[in-house]
């Protein structure tokens, strides 16, 4: 599997990485569906992740906002590695978190 980083197609992970940005993912689309939203927006990212295909800006902006709320209640297991992520979701760049 190549490295994880940023290139012109998105954000792609590691299988580790991969499996904290899911469940951060999960635990938001399950928020979400708790309080009557539209969980529609959950689909693609969550797809697009167990594909192994990387993120693309708007999905790495929605995959942010779920790890800033995941990581206040993460397993311990998940915490560092959801840092490091959550830095990397803000070196995706502006065009990410304004999506």
């Amino acid at each position: 599997m190549a490295p994880p980083g940023t290139d012109a197609s998105g954000v792609a992970f590691s299988r580790e990485e991969a499996w904290v940005a899911h469940a951060a993912l999960l635990d938001a689309c399950d928020r979400a569906a708790e309080t009557g939203e539209d969980v529609a927006r959950y689909r693609r990212p969550l797809r697009d992740i167990e594909q192994g295909r990387p993120l693309d800006p708007p999905e790495v902006a929605l995959l942010r906002d779920a790890l800033v709320e995941y990581l206040g209640d993460a397993p311990i297991r998940d915490r560092a590695l959801g840092r490091a992520l959550l830095c990397r979701t803000d070196d995706a760049g502006p065009s990410a978190r304004s999506a």
